[in-house]
């Protein structure tokens, strides 16, 4: 994607309360006049902002897409069976019927049309759907009678995005942005609808879940230690690491159910990815991994975290009433 030529069409501001607080929703009925300082400043915060590789999503419904809110409502506009400022009304009417929790904070909502956004050689457009829930105060310095003073300011930051959206023309390829999310969940799950498109982070972070899970349902610490080399070596003289390797070998260990199902609740908090698709640089997930494999469960609620150069090689476990004896036998890697 290129947006070295892209440009704002028209931008139009809405107020977005929260429903459950009795607070209103207020429609504007036109669109905003803009100076070309003002488009600059859009263009650099909320559209270069806003497309980064880990904010790619897709748009989607449980059973078709085409019932997805902002899917639908952008089709529409698309084939000009609506104009933008209806498109935004209706943007703005479902973001407000999304408000499930009162301490959803209440904002302003910008509705913005990109024109002449660069992909794969060819120009399209992309709408923008920005909530601002937080303002940021500024200092300006002005003279007054040769007096030199400083005044307090509050206003909008397009670079800090709150919340933000952008459809490209023609797909349910959509960037996606919460900087909230550890508090409220509803902008991505419930208003958009979108599933994160699986980069290397998301793939890392599955790998990462199916091999813990794994690892912890291995009850013997000596069985753990084994799956853990194994699992290292995968990443030992070759380029990448695969999850249908990670598979074979966990099933070793546990059941294949418990593989499964744990796969499939891990695509579900983080974005579909095929097992074929998981496929990751070996020498960077090794760092990672070594995180996960270090700390060795002796039970009784007791860990041990291995230095890297030292595998568990043996343990034996005696408890009285009061006290608990471990004896523990670490073998170096270099022998």
């Amino acid at each position: 994607m290129e947006i070295g030529e892209a440009r704002v069409k028209s931008v139009i501001l809405h107020k977005v309360g929260n429903r459950l607080r009795e607070e209103p929703l207020v429609l504007a009925e036109e669109c905003l006049s803009i100076t070309e300082d003002i488009a600059n400043i859009l263009l650099y915060g909320y559209l270069r902002g806003i497309v980064r590789i880990n904010n790619q999503f897709t748009l989607f419904h449980e059973t078709d897409v085409t019932l997805n809110e902002i899917s639908h409502h952008i089709s529409n506009f698309e084939s000009e069976k609506i104009d933008f400022i209806e498109l935004s009304k209706r943007l703005a009417t479902h973001l407000y019927s999304s408000t499930h929790h009162p301490n959803i904070a209440s904002g302003d909502l910008f509705i913005i049309l990109f024109d002449k956004i660069r992909i794969k050689d060819k120009y399209k457009s992309a709408i923008g759907i920005y909530k601002v829930e937080s303002q940021q105060q500024y200092l300006s310095a002005h003279s007054e009678n040769g007096t030199q003073k400083l005044e307090v300011l509050q206003g909008i930051n397009p670079e800090l995005i709150d919340k933000g959206a952008l459809v490209i023309e023609g797909s349910n390829q959509v960037y996606a942005v919460d900087r909230l999310s550890n508090r409220t969940k509803y902008w991505i799950e419930d208003f958009l609808q979108a599933k994160q498109i699986p980069n290397e982070r998301v793939k890392s972070a599955i790998a990462l879940g199916l091999i813990t899970t794994v690892n912890n349902k291995i009850e013997n610490p000596i069985e753990r230690q084994s799956f853990g080399q194994e699992i290292s070596a995968l990443c030992t003289g070759q380029e990448s690491i695969s999850g249908i390797e990670i598979k074979n070998i966990s099933e070793k260990y546990v059941p294949k159910e418990t593989w499964n199902s744990e796969f499939q609740r891990l695509n579900d908090l983080k974005g579909e990815v095929e097992l074929q698709e998981l496929v990751l640089p070996a020498k960077k997930f090794e760092n990672k991994l070594q995180k996960v494999l270090s700390k060795i469960n002796l039970g009784k609620d007791i860990s041990l975290i291995l230095p890297n150069d030292f595998y568990f090689k043996n343990m034996t476990l005696d408890e009285d009433k009061k006290q608990i004896y471990i004896n523990i036998v670490l073998e170096k890697s270099n022998g």
